[in-house]
Parts: structure tokens; C-alpha cells; sequence
């Protein structure tokens, strides 16, 4: 129920604030004032929650599970505070690497609308996320993601800074294996909540695929045909 509740909230403050973060996607407004990135990073942040919170449960329950374990049974409590700092770095990576990359994007001018050459950055950006679904580094990080507690079972440290240290390492699996969803999001979607919503279906989708119906490849397949759409549409006249 925390979930669901956290979830929707999210949702709510991403939806509201809207109007605020199109405000805040200006380089020299962004960059030059620490107070507003520090608020454009909060945004974004929630934003990530709101995206990713679903897709990360299974992780996250892994985890809580295993703080429960005393040679090999569940005899104690599941630690709480342990399982809020795991969860708390996954978050705060993914604000960070958000920010950089639209920062990034806003000074090369790939936030949209998009003239001239320019018109062709969305396909090219949607056929590379595409493509990307069907390379080697894409099946590694997925593969840290899929089996939830095979993954905290393998990187487990114990402690509290063991907690922030698994959950750092699985936010770079999760940069790793998602990241061209994020810049189809700013670049193609433009921060826009059906976009959002695409990309969080897709996220929670290929985790949950299987070898024998690789969800992945599916959704680059996808991501392959409205590249090549709205390259096409890009190229004609008028």
C-alpha cells in the first residue's frame, strides 16, 4: 500500500509541476543558478519515482527479504533503515544522471522543436534506442535487473554501507540498460506524462520477459518502426 500511495503521489506532483519544469528547461536559468537546479534535480527526481518505483519493487523486496534471514531462516525483523538507504542512492543516481544529460541536451539545442537538420534528432535517437535493445551491454545490465534476488544474493555487503554501496551498483545496472529510454523521453517526449508513461511500461516490461519471450527485442523492434516513421515524416516536404 506505501507503494502504491508513494507511487501516486509522485505521479501527482509530476503532473503539477508540469508547467514548472518547462520553466526550469532553460540552460542559462538552469545552469547559472545552484537554487534552481537544486530544485530542477528534486523535480526530477520525483519524476524517477514516479517512473521507476514500480519496476524497482521486486529489487527492493529482494532485498527486505534477505535483512530478514538469520542463517538462512527469517528470524528477525526486516531492516527498515537499511532498505530505505538501498533504495535512497538508486533515486538520487538517477535525478543526477538526469539533470546532466538534460543539461547536456539543452545547450546542444535537442530539446525540442526541432528545424531544419535538427528535424531528423528524434528518429535518430528513437532508431538508436532501438538498436541498443539488441546489444551485449544492454543484455548484461538488463540480465543484473531481471533476477532480483539472484542480483542481491551476488552483490550482497552487509551493513548499512553496504546498503547504499548494492544500491548504487544497481542504479549504474539501471543507467546501463536504460539510459536511451530516458533521452527518447526528453528528446522525443519532451517530458511529456504519456511519454513518461511509455517509457515506464517498457522499463517495467522487458524485466519482467523471459529468454523464451524476450520482451526486449519487442520493444527495439518498436522503437525501430517510429524511428523509421518519424524519420520519414522528418523527410517530407511541408
Amino acid at each position: 500500500m506505501f507503494v502504491v500511495i508513494a507511487v501516486a503521489v509522485a505521479w501527482y506532483v509530476t503532473w503539477s509541476s508540469t508547467d514548472l519544469m518547462n520553466e526550469l528547461m532553460m540552460p542559462e536559468m538552469t545552469a547559472s543558478n545552484p537554487a534552481v537546479l537544486a530544485v530542477f534535480l528534486i523535480l526530477l527526481v520525483v519524476m524517477m519515482v514516479a517512473m521507476m518505483l514500480p519496476s524497482a519493487l521486486p529489487m527492493i523486496l529482494a532485498y527486505r527479504g534477505i535483512t530478514r534471514l538469520e542463517e538462512g531462516r527469517p528470524t528477525k525483523p526486516a531492516d527498515d533503515v537499511g532498505t530505505m538507504l538501498f533504495v535512497l542512492p538508486y533515486f538520487l543516481v538517477w535525478g543526477s544522471f538526469s539533470v546532466v544529460a538534460l543539461l547536456g541536451l539543452m545547450a546542444l539545442g535537442l530539446i525540442g522543436p526541432f528545424t531544419g537538420a535538427l528535424a531528423f534528432a528524434p528518429a535518430v535517437v528513437l532508431l538508436a534506442a532501438g538498436l541498443y535493445q539488441f546489444t551485449r551491454p544492454k543484455d548484461v545490465c538488463l540480465s543484473h535487473c531481471e533476477s532480483p534476488l539472484g542480483f542481491v544474493m551476488h552483490h550482497w555487503r552487509s551493513g548499512r554501507a553496504g546498503a547504499v554501496r548494492m544500491g548504487s551498483r544497481h542504479a549504474m545496472y539501471c543507467i546501463g540498460c536504460c539510459w536511451l529510454f530516458m533521452l527518447v523521453l526528453f528528446v522525443v517526449g519532451a517530458m511529456s506524462l504519456a511519454w513518461m508513461g511509455i517509457v515506464s511500461i517498457f522499463i517495467f516490461a522487458e524485466k519482467v520477459g523471459s529468454e523464451r519471450f524476450p520482451v526486449k527485442r519487442l520493444i527495439g523492434v518498436i522503437l525501430l518502426v517510429l524511428g523509421g516513421i518519424v524519420a520519414l515524416r522528418a523527410a517530407l516536404p511541408g
